[in-house]
């Protein structure tokens, strides 16, 4: 049997007296899309900020493909195929798509230093740029500046930037948050065929019940950084307690 992609063991955080994960344990099998769900409050991007090394954790363990990295800063996490996205589009708005792509290509082909030769004689890297821009459906756009792009193809571009680094991991926080309906079942529909392609798992923080339903394997309920339900979504969605403090339904006995 294969090892977990992640493993988290024994995992506190607290920020005063407000704990935002309690001796949290559970793993990430490699392929499973899994959705993190709770209340406003539960832990949900301070769980992902301890995982991608932008927090550090008050005490317990993360490994990652085996390797313990609960002390790598960000950067070496990276580096061993762990990346995330945040809640607030977070682009080069400036640049042009294909450039905002080419920056992490750069970096993850360790070409970023060479500062004095001529980026278009990185065939190679022209190649890959454009390989993660088809898979975001973003090729057509490659030449338009990123400003220029719809709120929900930013957030595919927010996703090929990650993607460019080539993680095994991809954590994407909030990635439909300000989108309208249509944008929403757009970038549903991608996330869903980047995970069935096999090269990256994801694990999303979401609070569209729709979206989280209807596209995850596994959902994971957050609550005052305790996990109090884990499973398939029709798990999740009979449970007594989950119906009880998140979606707001008195169960009677």
């Amino acid at each position: 049997m294969s090892s977990p992609l992640l493993r988290v063991e024994n995992l506190n955080k607290a920020f005063g007296k407000v704990v935002t994960a309690r001796d949290l344990n559970f793993t990430v099998e490699a392929g499973v899309l899994t959705s993190i769900i709770g209340p406003n409050g539960a832990g949900k991007s301070t769980l992902i900020n301890v995982l991608s090394g932008l927090l550090p954790a008050d005490s317990g363990h993360v490994y990652f493909q085996g390797e313990e990295i609960t002390h790598l800063p960000t950067h070496r996490r990276v580096r061993l195929g762990l990346c995330r996205s945040f809640q607030v589009v977070n682009v080069f708005p400036h640049l042009t798509v294909f450039e905002n792509v080419e920056i992490p290509v750069l970096a993850q082909m360790r070409k970023a230093a060479h500062l004095f030769r001529p980026v278009a004689r990185e065939k190679a890297v022209g190649q890959r740029v454009m390989e993660v821009l088809e898979r975001t459906n973003l090729a057509g756009q490659a030449n338009g500046t990123a400003s220029a792009l719809s709120h929900g193809d930013q957030r595919l571009l927010e996703v090929g930037i990650a993607l460019a680094a080539k993680p095994s991991l991809l954590f994407l926080d909030e990635p439909t948050a300000g989108m309208n309906p249509v944008e929403r079942v757009d970038i549903l529909r991608h996330i869903r065929r980047l995970s069935a392609s096999g090269e990256t798992t994801f694990v999303i923080v979401e609070h569209d019940m729709d979206i989280v339903f209807s596209l995850s394997d596994r959902v994971m309920v957050l609550n005052r950084g305790d996990i109090i339900c884990d499973g398939g979504p029709d798990h999740v969605k009979g449970d007594r307690q989950v119906r009880e403090c998140y979606l707001g339904e008195e169960v009677v006995a």
